[in-house]
């Protein structure tokens, strides 16, 4: 009696888990810093503001004053970042309230919540 013919099905899982792993590695690794989320508050004000800040004397400042004001939550495969809302009249840094919150991947992307 003749066996029936098997079906040999291939298993492409461990593919998925494996780029799944180097994206998650990627992430971690591309986590931004204060540093990275200050320079794009620093572009993002000038936009903002619609004018050119004066030479790299204005940006001198406003990057470290921008990274003080940061506060960082590390969350390893991403950052979330609050700075004060100056737009807002309460702008006390104790304020959390008062706090801009952005969502920060792979050292350039920076999404405002």
């Amino acid at each position: 009696m003749p066996q029936p013919e098997r079906r040999v099905r291939k298993r492409t899982g461990w593919k998925w888990a494996i780029v799944l792993i180097v994206i998650l590695v990627v992430m971690a690794v591309l986590n931004p810093g204060k540093e990275e989320f200050s320079e794009y508050a620093v572009k993002d004000l000038k936009e903002t503001l619609g004018t050119e800040l004066a030479g790299g004397i204005t940006e001198l400042v406003a990057q470290p004053l921008v990274e003080s004001f940061t506060l960082r939550d590390n969350y390893i495969l991403f950052s979330m970042f609050s700075i004060p809302d100056i737009q807002n009249g309460k702008s006390l840094i104790g304020d959390r309230s008062a706090n801009r919150k952005y969502l920060g991947l792979f050292k350039i992307i920076f999404i405002k919540l």
